[in-house]
């Protein structure tokens, strides 16, 4: 549920309009509080301006309400990439770890969407496009290099089911 109100500051109006709503943050993998504001109220923002935006964020809160299985490939991989990078649990990884799992999870997306186009969704990739996608990979990867691809790409399907 959103809400659009005037801000106070130190008991007192002070003329802007603020838009909360309690949503899913894809990058903390968790729903929480967002506070945006939308403006001060003036000659150049009415509050019919500002429902008009209230309208519109709504909408786009909801496109995120699936969370990760309704999310495109491509902005899967670019939000697991930076959750990768900000949640760490002892040291930050390191530049050619990132770089290996960037190259490989671009090689998974640039094969899917060759097949799929560009437009898939998370919630519809399945078992059947994996074994497809993983016959297709080991005939170009040594088996040292599949190891560590399958691996990479467990681990970014995993994050997408949680």
């Amino acid at each position: 549920m959103s809400s659009i109100y005037k801000r106070k500051r130190n008991g007192k109006n002070d003329g802007y309009v603020m838009y909360s709503i309690y949503a899913y943050d894809p990058l903390k993998n968790k729903k929480r509080y967002f506070n945006i504001t939308l403006g001060k109220i003036g000659p150049t923002l009415t509050w019919d301006d500002c429902l008009k935006q209230k309208k519109e964020l709504d909408r786009v809160f909801a496109i995120k309400k699936g969370g990760k299985q309704e999310m495109q490939l491509n902005s899967a991989i670019k939000t697991y990439l930076k959750h990768k990078m900000i949640h760490f649990t002892t040291k930050p990884p390191k530049t050619s770890s990132m770089k290996l799992q960037n190259y490989h999870l671009c090689k998974f997306q640039e094969i899917i969407v060759k097949r799929y186009g560009s437009g898939i969704m998370m919630k519809h990739i399945d078992s059947n496009i994996l074994d497809w996608y993983f016959e297709t990979r080991e005939q170009r990867l040594k088996t040292s290099s599949m190891i560590v691809h399958k691996r990479i790409i467990d681990s970014f399907l995993n994050w997408i089911k949680n």
